[in-house]
């Protein structure tokens, strides 16, 4: 399952993106049905499944993002992903993911730094996955199922363990932050949800982080 967002900048939406790009976006979510149903062959059972499920449920969620409503509507609502990373809510922006992929299997290789979980292919090329929760100063989880392709270079994937859902928010529910906060201010930003606020984990510093501990 894959989509490209335009951009990995800080407090970019997908709902700014130009609508050519939009259209192109919409286009590549298409291979969301075909990787997902891989995943279903070559792995079964209930737990299978259901994530395949879970996924169609987000595609859909996802597709209605572009029903092409009035732009001055589209500028005031952001997306998200709502992910659960060492048992604790979060949120990632879908314009700061390159893709969203369940069980992709990840070579273990040996490093410097536990937050390195090992290697995955990603489109023909080897990227390194790296452990969200030990970079967000908590201990590696082993079922760290889902991983997110980050977007930008040099090219990341960070593992977590549940994906909650899709958000489309009203952009008075996101807090916008200037400084980065949290364990290697990797946090910027903060979503209202009925069920409790979710941090905002900004990509970009996530590298950053993931660059500086390499260098440790």
């Amino acid at each position: 399952m894959t989509w490209t967002p335009p951009s990995d900048t800080w407090g970019t939406s997908l709902t700014d993106a130009p609508a050519a790009e939009m259209a192109d976006l919409a286009a590549r979510n298409r291979a969301i049905e075909r990787d997902g149903a891989s995943v279903t062959e070559r792995a079964g059972g209930t737990a299978q499944r259901e994530m395949w499920e879970r996924l169609g449920e987000l595609r859909a969620s996802f597709d209605r993002s572009f029903a092409d409503p009035p732009r001055e509507q589209v500028a005031q609502f952001q997306d998200l992903l709502a992910i659960a990373v060492g048992g604790r809510r979060y949120a990632l922006r879908l314009a700061q993911s390159a893709g969203l992929f369940p069980n992709r299997r990840v070579t273990p290789l040996p490093g410097p730094i536990s937050a390195l979980l090992g290697v995955a292919g990603f489109r023909g090329s080897i990227v390194p996955v790296y452990s969200l929760a030990a970079v967000l100063g908590q201990p590696p989880q082993p079922d760290s199922r889902w991983l997110v392709l980050a977007a930008g270079a040099p090219p990341v994937a960070l593992a977590f363990e549940a994906l909650d859902g899709h958000l489309r928010i009203p952009a008075g529910d996101v807090i916008e932050e200037q400084v980065g906060h949290g364990p290697r201010g990797c946090l910027r930003g903060i979503v209202r949800r009925p069920e409790g606020a979710r941090p905002i984990v900004d990509v970009a510093a996530v590298r950053a982080a993931i660059q500086a501990l390499m260098q440790s």
